[in-house]
């Protein structure tokens, strides 16, 4: 029989090895591995479902947005399950489909919300340059308790349009893989298969100096700078018509809103 201190250091490394391994609740009747039925997709839903908010000592400074962007499956500097905080701009934010990860639930408060987050507002439109970060039903369920509406319609109305520092778990979804830039597949509707899912914590912030925009599978071509409102160029306001479409007018005040739109 090998002595209990054995047992106890082989424990600690497979622990150290596995930066998802964590106690789970059920949530709503939904527990970790949703209602998945192949054993891969199970194991994907385990991390989508991830519990625990990362302390700043957590937060590997090493990952930025151009990082998960750029990142193929196995990347240095960092891995899935690392906790992250990067700064956007905030391009879109809509209710996630319905997904084995939360028991096939239809209402919006039991499905991911998805948000797209881009370095260059002009890019909003451009998918290979989108990063996708979701919220998922139970941190919204834990900002409720914490008085914080994290409703899909809330996210909207707070974020979209602006610029936000986004915090949470990294985590790569092979399932969209093939559907992101890089992946020489014609339908592409993201950047990269990385993103932080769950997000744990977004706010506004302000927009970032001398940012540079790299485009995933064209390395070839040289990175774009960012136009800068504060420089005297021009740039589509960042807001929102009552229509639901994106404003029309250039301005060039360094919020990056027009006169209408900005808060």
């Amino acid at each position: 029989m090998r002595p209990l201190w054995h047992l106890l250091v082989v424990l600690s490394v497979f622990c150290a090895a596995t930066p998802h391994l964590q106690a789970q609740s059920t949530f709503d009747t939904c527990g970790a591995e949703g209602s998945a039925k192949r054993s891969d997709v199970r194991a994907l839903n385990r991390k989508k479902n991830r519990e625990g908010f990362p302390t700043d000592a957590q937060i590997n400074t090493a990952i930025t947005f151009n990082t998960l962007l750029m990142a193929g499956e196995n990347p240095r500097g960092f891995r899935e399950g690392d906790a992250a905080e990067i700064i956007a701009y905030c391009a879109e934010v809509k209710i996630g489909s319905v997904e084995s990860v939360n028991c096939g639930a239809k209402d919006h408060w039991h499905r991911d919300t998805h948000i797209e987050l881009t370095l260059d507002p002009m890019d909003s439109q451009n998918v290979t340059k989108l990063l996708v970060v979701e919220v998922t039903p139970r941190f919204r369920q834990a900002m409720k308790e914490r008085g914080i509406d994290w409703s899909n319609q809330a996210l909207r109305d707070r974020f979209l349009g602006r610029w936000v520092k986004v915090r949470g778990w990294v985590f790569y979804d092979d399932l969209h893989a093939d559907e992101s830039a890089g992946s020489g597949n014609s339908k592409i509707w993201r950047g990269s298969p990385w993103e932080i899912h769950p997000v744990t914590d977004i706010s506004v912030t302000t927009r970032p100096a001398n940012v540079t925009v790299q485009t995933p599978g064209a390395s070839q071509v040289a990175p774009k700078q960012e136009s800068s409102p504060s420089s005297g160029t021009s740039v589509q306001c960042g807001g929102t018509t009552a229509k639901g479409k994106r404003c029309s007018r250039t301005t060039k005040d360094p919020s990056g809103f027009c006169w209408q739109h900005q808060r």
